[in-house]
């Protein structure tokens, strides 16, 4: 590496490897501390760090896709940008959703490891040769922007006032220093790759892998719940809405699905975790299409309609999260059909934003479909066609007939929320 100088411009002199070595460290960063967050989404309790973990993984996929293709460019093909390389940094990447708290996590995430990569790609956009290297002044201007973006986003959730978990606390000044040292120790964000020798950071590799709970985190504050699925069928075209809605706030779970799947699956083909992230925004979004609806006619989450990970809760424990995946397959293979239906009811009750939301619901699931068949293929390597289909027709009628059987027996424990359901819905008719 050699450094040019004149009165006006600086350029750091680098050969195609050093260039494709850093593009791949880059990658590996963005790519690992994506899987980490996806991990950590399910556990976070902050329903607004849980939103904004969602968006940042599918921003960070993008991002990592990026500097992935620029490696492989710089003549990367002939050692795979995928192997474990810098297996120092990734143990350590590997160990962040360990944290013990929300806001220790989003100290590491927020105020270490983002701040530093966009630190190091600005030094980069300001060093390198803006004609030889002109792919990655490309694909790094891109990222700049949107890191910048998550950032500000994450400062202002942390002023957010918010009751149950509070993001206002202070971030960890031990956890900003302990993460720091961590990841400086193996070579910091530009590498090389080297093996943290403290007994400290030997004593934080060597814990315990960060395992995922057995459902999906909620805000404590929130009202205990059984079942998102009102008891009943709705009696008027408001609630009619209200249900439709909180169906929608309640697809958490099915954001949860394939961020565990990110998580959970090391080593997987990229293009399976590229679109998961996609997949699990696009959840989430339908989440905040619920919410923003419901609030809009008066309903406090998780007061006034239960926000439970019933699906999770049903069946994580007893089939795993490949059964959660054939679950969440198998009901959206209907949903396209549904949401299409939804959307024209709504359009004749001239509630056109509901309409809209079923639309874009609509068009999101199409995609999905196939993104959890390659996920299926990928995890049922020797199942054929037909089992696939029998073992999901079957997960999905015993998810009905759970509902059924809790809706008949009065196991539902929705009393309290009809009742704030039926005084809102009828407040908002009369308004």
């Amino acid at each position: 590496m050699l450094t040019l100088n004149s009165s006006e411009w600086q350029v750091v002199l680098r050969d195609v490897n050093t260039t494709s070595e850093m593009m791949r460290r880059y990658y590996r960063i963005v790519k690992e501390s994506m899987r980490a967050m996806s991990g950590y989404m399910v556990k976070m309790q902050s329903w607004p760090g849980k939103k904004m973990l969602a968006k940042h993984i599918w921003l960070d996929a993008a991002h990592a896709d990026w500097l992935r293709s620029r490696a492989l460019e710089l003549r990367y093909p002939r050692v795979d940008v995928d192997e474990d390389s810098d297996r120092h940094l990734i143990r350590v990447l590997e160990k962040l959703p360990t944290a013990g708290s929300d806001v220790i996590f989003l100290t590491y995430l927020y105020e270490v490891i983002k701040p530093a990569l966009l630190q190091s790609f600005q030094t980069y956009l300001s060093e390198s040769d803006p004609l030889d290297d002109a792919p990655s002044h490309v694909y790094l201007n891109r990222i700049v922007p949107e890191l910048q973006l998550e950032l500000a986003e994450y400062q202002s959730i942390l002023k957010q006032s918010q009751s149950g978990i509070l993001l206002k606390l202070a971030p960890s000044v031990e956890a900003k220093s302990f993460i720091a040292g961590v990841i400086s120790a193996c070579g910091g964000i530009e590498g090389p790759d080297q093996e943290p020798l403290s007994d400290a950071h030997q004593a934080y590799l060597t814990q315990p892998d960060y395992e995922l709970p057995s459902e999906g985190a909620r805000e404590p504050a929130w009202e205990p719940a059984i079942m998102q699925v009102p008891p009943r069928k709705p009696n008027n075209e408001v609630e009619e809405r209200v249900w439709i809605a909180i169906d929608h706030a309640n697809e958490v779970w099915a954001s949860e699905t394939p961020a565990a799947l990110i998580w959970t699956y090391k080593g997987m083909p990229w293009s399976l975790y590229f679109n998961a992230a996609r997949w699990c925004y696009d959840e989430m979004r339908h989440a905040m299409m619920g919410e923003q609806r419901l609030a809009s006619m008066g309903f406090r989450i998780g007061i006034d309609y239960p926000m439970v990970p019933d699906h999770w809760r049903t069946y994580y424990t007893e089939r795993g999260l490949k059964g959660l995946l054939l679950l969440l397959h198998g009901l959206e293979q209907k949903g396209p059909l549904n949401k299409a239906a939804k959307k024209v009811t709504l359009a004749e009750q001239n509630d056109l934003e509901g309409s809209q939301d079923c639309d874009y619901d609509w068009a999101d699931e199409s995609g999905h479909i196939s993104f959890g068949l390659a996920w299926i293929k990928a995890l049922f390597p020797h199942h054929s066609k037909e089992q696939i289909m029998a073992e999901t027709q079957e997960i999905v009628g015993n998810w009905s007939a759970w509902i059924q059987r809790y809706h008949q027996e009065g196991l539902h424990q929705y009393d309290v929320f009809m009742e704030r359901i039926e005084e809102r819905a009828t407040a908002y008719m009369h308004k």
